[in-house]
C-alpha cells in the first residue's frame, strides 16, 4: 500500500511535517481516540492526523509508505484504503482529494496537527447533536 503527494499537495501540507512527529492516515469510522464520538450523521471520512512522535497509539498498528515517510493506519480500516492512493491539490477548491486508480476516496482530506497538545485526541468528549 502507498500514498504518493503530488508537488502542490506537499506545498499545502509541508508546514506540519517534522521528525518529531507522526503521520497518521485516519478513516474516520467513529472508531479511535480521534474520532469524533456520537457524528450525528453517522457519516465517515477520511483525515490526515499529525501527533508527537512519543505519543501511543496502539490502534494504527499498520505502516503504508509514502513519498514523506511511513503514515499509520487503523489496521481494521484497511478495506477503506486502496493498494495505490494519491493526495492531489485543487487550487479551485482549496482541497486536498484522496484519489486511487478506482476513483475519489474523499474530496477533502482534512488536515489536523495534534502535535504539541497534550490529551489532543477526542476520546471521551461529549457530542451534542
Amino acid at each position: 500500500m502507498n500514498v504518493t503527494f503530488t508537488d502542490d499537495a506537499l506545498q499545502r501540507i509541508k508546514r506540519y511535517l517534522s521528525p518529531a512527529k507522526k503521520i497518521l492516515l485516519d478513516y474516520d469510522d467513529g472508531v479511535g481516540p480521534f474520532s469524533a464520538v456520537g457524528n450525528c450523521s453517522l457519516d465517515s471520512s477520511y483525515q490526515m492526523l499529525f501527533v508527537d512522535k512519543d505519543l501511543a497509539v496502539p490502534d494504527y498498528d499498520r505502516q503504508i509508505d509514502s513519498n514523506i515517510g511511513p503514515i499509520l493506519i487503523k489496521g481494521e480500516s484497511l478495506p477503506q484504503f486502496e493498494g495505490e492512493m494519491e493526495v492531489r491539490f485543487n487550487r479551485h477548491l482549496f482541497t486536498l482529494p484522496l484519489v486511487s486508480r478506482k476513483g475519489i476516496l474523499t474530496d477533502n482530506l482534512e488536515v489536523i496537527d495534534y502535535s504539541g497538545t497534550p490529551g489532543a485526541t477526542q476520546q471521551g468528549t461529549a457530542h451534542d447533536c
